[in-house]
Parts: C-alpha cells; sequence; structure tokens
C-alpha cells in the first residue's frame, strides 16, 4: 500500500495497514455510491486513507464504533469534493462545447413545485436524524444513505445481524416522534397545516 510510505514510524505504519485492511471494502463503497466514478474510485480511496493519516494521533483515542464511523465521514467529505469538483468541469465544458444550452433545458414549470415541497420534508427528515443520539444517526447513515447491509452494520457496531433490524426501527421511531413533533409545534403557530410525513 504506498500510503504508508507518509508514516515514519513503526507503529503507526502497522496500525494503517491493520486499518486499510478492516475499511477499505467501507471506503470504497463509500466513495463509488457517492461518485459511481469507477476509474476514480481507487485513486479516492487513497486520498481517503492519506487525510486519515493526518489524524492518526486521534484515531488512535477512538473506539471502534466510533473509528468507523469516522473512516465513512472521511471517505464520504473526500467523495462529494470531487464530485463537486468534477461537476464545475463538467459544467465548464458544456459550456465551451456549446454556448447556446437554452434549448436542452428541459422545462420545470410543472415540477418546481413538487421539488420545492420534496426538499423541504427531506430538510426536515435529515434534522430529525441529525438529533437523534450518534449511535442510531450512525446506524441509519449507514443502512439508509450508505446502503450498507445489516451483515455489515453488525460488524462495525459490534452487534448481532439479528438485532440491526430491532436498532434500526427504533432509531427510526425516534427521528419520527422528532418529526411529529415539530410539526405539531409548526400547526399551533400556523392553523390548518396538518400534513404528516413518514420516515
Amino acid at each position: 500500500m504506498m500510503i504508508v510510505a507518509a508514516i515514519v514510524g513503526e507503529d503507526d505504519k502497522a496500525f494503517m495497514l491493520n486499518l486499510y485492511r478492516d475499511y477499505y471494502g467501507i471506503v470504497r463503497k463509500t466513495v463509488y455510491n457517492i461518485t459511481h466514478d469507477a476509474d476514480n474510485v481507487e485513486d479516492l480511496i487513497n486520498d481517503t486513507f492519506m487525510k486519515l493519516i493526518e489524524k492518526i494521533s486521534l484515531i488512535r483515542t477512538l473506539d471502534s464504533c466510533k473509528i468507523a464511523a469516522y473512516v465513512v465521514y472521511t471517505s464520504r467529505s473526500v467523495a462529494i469534493n470531487f464530485v463537486k469538483r468534477r461537476d464545475v468541469q463538467k459544467k465548464h465544458a458544456y459550456y465551451g462545447e456549446d454556448m447556446d444550452l437554452a434549448g436542452k433545458v428541459p422545462s420545470l414549470e410543472n415540477t418546481t413545485e413538487d421539488r420545492i415541497i420534496h426538499q423541504e420534508e427531506m430538510e426536515e427528515i435529515r434534522n430529525a436524524i441529525l438529533r437523534l443520539p450518534k449511535k442510531q444517526k450512525d446506524l441509519l447513515y449507514f443502512k439508509y444513505i450508505l446502503g450498507m447491509t445489516d451483515a455489515e452494520i453488525s460488524e462495525t457496531f459490534g452487534i448481532v445481524p439479528g438485532s440491526v433490524r430491532q436498532y434500526s426501527t427504533r432509531a427510526r421511531r425516534e427521528a419520527q416522534k422528532l418529526m411529529d413533533k415539530e410539526m405539531s409545534m409548526r400547526a399551533e403557530e400556523q392553523p390548518g397545516t396538518n400534513s404528516k410525513k413518514t420516515l
């Protein structure tokens, strides 16, 4: 693994090699799920582990659950930054090829309102999840955002695979309670709005 060349201490090299072996699959899945770019996935995996090397002293202080979450968040950040740069490059490339794009842009007249409503609903769900305890928040993120299997989640959290569904159901219910509470408070402020969203 090329990234260990950046580490001076033998203990740190051994630690990072173990980290690489243990989390390579999760990092690869996280990066690919966000970028859908098979050509660059290995480079992005290396970028992720290079960033983790910079935080090796912090990572050594974390337990296995927190290490998993830290690795996933780091890989997600690397992938998102890559997508942002790629989209900017594509935008410039499109404008360079053909300045008159007006005829190619689909009409949004009938979908704008729906998109705004959907965005508001997703924002409420996201805010509810962010208010959950860390373990529940991480579990929902791994399951529904990263699409990890129950077996992968159970390994990350150190729980039996059969309990993952139970824990995720409990976490969804807690998030739903937070959303319902938020909506009821809004309804009191604005009578006549009683629509209910479900997670």
